[in-house]
């Protein structure tokens, strides 16, 4: 059976194989404390929230849940860009994101659903980001 430690790892290593040119990782920097080259590359981070949704069957106890996780890409545009080209640059990612998530999943997530995902606005150019909300179950 698997564990929420394995079924995030296992989901990481897939979106790090289906999205090169990224930064994969699953521990979280705010903007101020990632380097240039890692935003500008894009740096995307899954986060456990929790679990829940358990079968209430018999012997199945707070077993086979859901893990609740955001998903956060994080990017700077070079130069002096525009709220624009950071809503570009955004839109982009979730969409190698999204895109990820229309595929196959690798082994070890049997499932993963996209309930949401919102952005900065244009609020903090040159940085940019999305967050995707995520409903995720591990092999049994």
């Amino acid at each position: 059976m698997s564990t929420p430690n394995l079924t995030l790892e296992a989901l990481r290593v897939g979106l790090a194989a289906a999205l090169p040119s990224r930064l994969v990782t699953r521990s979280f920097l705010p903007h101020a404390r990632r380097s240039q080259d890692d935003l500008v590359k894009g740096v995307v981070t899954l986060i456990n929230k929790g679990e829940g949704d358990y079968p209430k069957t018999m012997g199945r106890e707070a077993q086979l849940g859901t893990l609740d996780v955001l998903l956060i890409g994080q990017l700077m545009v070079a130069g002096d860009p525009s709220g624009l080209q950071v809503e570009q640059a955004e839109l982009a990612l979730a969409e190698e994101i999204k895109a990820f998530m229309r595929g196959t999943m690798p082994a070890g997530v049997r499932d993963c659903t996209v309930n949401s995902f919102a952005q900065s606005g244009q609020l903090e150019a040159p940085y940019g980001w999305v967050v995707f909300e995520l409903e995720v179950m591990g092999d049994e």
